[in-house]
């Protein structure tokens, strides 16, 4: 079971004003939870994403929200263990049955809930994803519209015998979504807006799986500018798909993924939001950030100042380097008693090992494993011949 990572004075405070403002709705939003990962093949980390969703579930139960939304990418990818898709229906029958079924969870699917491999083609032919399991079993409502439709058509409201639609109202909310719409969602900005109705006297949710130019380098988006002409019908734009979590001009938000996917990730911010509308003359929002416990990393590096000749000799010292390295930080002790052991970055630099002294990765991580306390290690080599052309490390 995870542990919930807010301080008893955040509740407090938390609890003071909500006392202080009538709350019509809270909600959270979360995204790219990625269940189903089996990230380096590894039992431990496969549970990771497991273990954030589990968390995300008792945020909500904690805060007693009307209901949670998921910007996509729930799974990885079609291609998924049995034992841990058994996992994911237990854990959400468990939940609906302790909250009485009254914190519905409102998703859409994201590009990767639509493929086939984690790395491979997304399905031509659409129609099969775990997502619409879910949805058959009654454990989520799961939002998505006949592109093709005319705008006022477009939206219809969900039908909870047939388990189809593109909107749901909860409370003074009513949220509206749609699957993945493609590398370029831009093209159908104009025709969701258009089947938005804005003279209901609601808070207007729109669910979507896109990210935005200009917040992650050298990751293409969609243009700020060209989002703007839903500002005038939407009120929360709740996005998925950048695993880095952003807000611009509090009314577009993403809360980046839910556990790190790559190495890259675990330094990004990630979490949720805790959303809280009010309603006096005009709707307005309080957005709280909430981190996951998740997993830690740890990067490494270490440098070769001879060429190594002796493979066991080059072990050795590659695992005695770690050890100094964690017991002068006196973590080795503290991860000894920490369940959730981080993964190990390891970086090798400095004179090339001998070409009869080619490491082997899957011998030289199993090793370090065995003598350290890290769940995982990713091992990259940044040899050269001599140390002054070494290129520095980022």
């Amino acid at each position: 079971m995870t542990s919930i990572n807010l301080t008893y004075i955040q509740s407090i405070n938390l609890v003071k004003a909500q006392e202080k403002e009538k709350i019509s709705v809270k909600f959270i939003h979360a995204s790219d939870i990625h269940l189903g990962s089996h990230q380096y093949r590894n039992e431990d980390r496969a549970n990771d994403f497991i273990n954030a969703f589990e968390e995300i579930l008792m945020i909500a139960v904690f805060h007693q929200v009307d209901f949670i939304l998921l910007g996509g990418d729930v799974f990885t990818s079609l291609e998924m263990l049995p034992g841990l898709l058994t996992k994911v229906v237990n854990l959400l029958n468990r939940f609906k049955n302790e909250t009485k079924n009254q914190i519905l969870i409102v998703a859409i699917e994201g590009n990767h809930d639509i493929r086939k491999f984690s790395r491979g083609q997304r399905f031509e032919k659409r129609g099969q994803s775990w997502l619409k399991l879910l949805s058959n079993l009654g454990l989520i409502v799961l939002l998505d519209v006949d592109i093709n439709a005319p705008s006022e058509e477009m939206f219809k409201e969900y039908d909870f015998t047939t388990r189809k639609g593109g909107k749901v109202k909860i409370k003074d909310t009513i949220i509206h979504g749609t699957r993945y719409l493609g590398q370029n969602p831009e093209d159908y900005l104009l025709k969701l807006r258009d089947g938005i109705k804005i003279d209901d006297d609601l808070f207007h949710i729109l669910l979507q799986h896109f990210g935005i130019e200009g917040q992650m380098e050298h990751v293409p988006g969609v243009n700020y500018r060209k989002i703007q002409k839903l500002k005038d019908r939407v009120n929360y734009l709740a996005l998925g798909h950048f695993h880095l979590q952003f807000i611009l001009d509090d009314w577009i938000f993403n809360p980046g993924s839910s556990e790190a996917t790559c190495s890259s990730d675990f330094s990004f911010k990630r979490g949720i939001f805790l959303v809280s509308i009010t309603k006096k003359e005009t709707y307005t929002k309080s957005v709280q950030k909430i981190q996951l416990t998740n997993r830690k990393h740890r990067w490494e590096q270490i440098y070769f100042r001879t060429e190594f000749r002796n493979k066991n000799k080059m072990y050795e010292y590659i695992i005695q380097k770690l050890k100094k390295s964690f017991e002068k930080d006196k973590d080795l002790k503290k991860i000894s008693e920490n369940i959730q052991t981080p993964v190990l970055f390891l970086l090798l630099k400095g004179i090339k090992p001998f070409y009869r002294c080619k490491i082997n990765l899957k011998d030289l991580t199993k090793l370090i494993c065995e003598n350290l306390p890290v769940v995982d290690v990713r091992i990259y080599q940044k040899f050269s011949d001599s140390l002054k052309t070494l290129d520095p490390f980022i």
